[in-house]
């Protein structure tokens, strides 16, 4: 079939053959039967050989006609498909979105916020990882991921950075005598055992900082990976631990409000700086950009719902 045949040539010629005629073919596209007559004859001119014989002002179908109007249906089909297509896409409807996730909002915010973000989008697909920070950090900043959502990285002209502060709680168990206070700080906490953020984490020198600048024992018993983990321990009446919202709310929103561990503000105010990262030098899709909105806006609304 010729490059330069147009989608109105095969939708004339398509009309014609369906209809077999040229008035029914006029009617159905609203032209002249000319304008038709001559769309026919211009498609016969750059094929190079007749479709039709002319009978007494009739047109009848050779077998080469019923070989292009095969083609014909299938090229009409396509280009509905795809227009079809293009329109869910523009209605951020249908896609692919990768998404990087450090662990602490990977076990249960991320997924509450994929679930509610493509629950009327059945044709969106995704992909989604749980890695450390500093992995997502160079996962999206190479582009293999289009959103990562991870602590603040440090400048680096590969990524866009969107940063999201969020302030300490701190978690004890529902029986702890630090249970009744409205607010927590390092005093309360001298000496009492603790779960942390392994030593060599930014947050944990921040916190040993802050217990030392007023002369407390910063008791750390548990150090680990994430968060999540430490509740068991508190729930054990075993330890108290300061923590991220994010991490305190998946708690609530795992134990549906039930669990027994709560969450009381910390003093003095101290920022976990989270952030979420798209790679600099690649465009966002549509759909990528509705999530990350979502996201930012998401955080906080997460937070609010499962810590009262």
């Amino acid at each position: 079939m010729s490059s330069n045949l147009s989608i109105k040539q095969l939708e004339t010629f398509r009309a014609v053959m369906r209809s077999g005629s040229v008035s029914v073919a006029a009617r159905s596209l609203c032209r002249s039967q000319p304008a038709i007559s001559s769309m026919i004859s211009n498609l016969e001119n750059k094929l190079g050989f007749d479709l039709f014989e002319r009978n007494k002002g009739r047109l009848i179908p050779r077998p080469e006609a019923y070989f292009l109007l095969e083609e014909t249906e299938a090229v009409l089909e396509r280009l509905t498909r795809s227009t079809q297509l293009m329109a869910e896409v523009k209605n951020i409807s249908r896609g692919n979105l990768r998404i990087a996730c450090m662990p602490a909002a990977a076990l249960f915010f991320m997924p509450h916020m994929i679930a509610d973000f493509v629950k009327d989008k059945p044709n969106v697909n995704i992909s989604m990882m749980m890695r450390s920070s500093s992995i997502v950090h160079d996962w999206v900043a190479s582009q293999q991921y289009d959103i990562g959502y991870c602590e603040h990285p440090k400048e680096r002209s590969s990524l866009n950075v969107e940063p999201i502060e969020l302030e300490a709680v701190c978690a004890v168990h529902q029986d702890h005598p630090l249970a009744k206070l409205p607010l927590i700080t390092p005093l309360d906490l001298d000496g009492v055992p603790l779960a942390c953020i392994y030593a060599q984490h930014p947050i944990s020198t921040q916190l040993e900082n802050i217990f030392d600048a007023i002369e407390a024992k910063y008791n750390v018993r548990f150090e680990l990976q994430n968060y999540i983990s430490a509740f068991e321990f508190v729930e054990q009446q075993l330890c108290c631990c300061i923590c991220d919202p994010i991490s305190a709310a998946s708690y609530n929103f795992y134990k549906s409000g039930q669990g027994k561990v709560i969450f009381k503000p910390f003093s003095p105010k101290m920022k976990f700086m989270h952030a979420i990262i798209t790679p600099a030098h690649k465009p966002l899709s549509m759909l990528a950009k509705a999530f990350a909105e979502n996201i930012q806006t998401g955080v906080q609304l997460f937070i609010e719902k499962e810590i009262k």
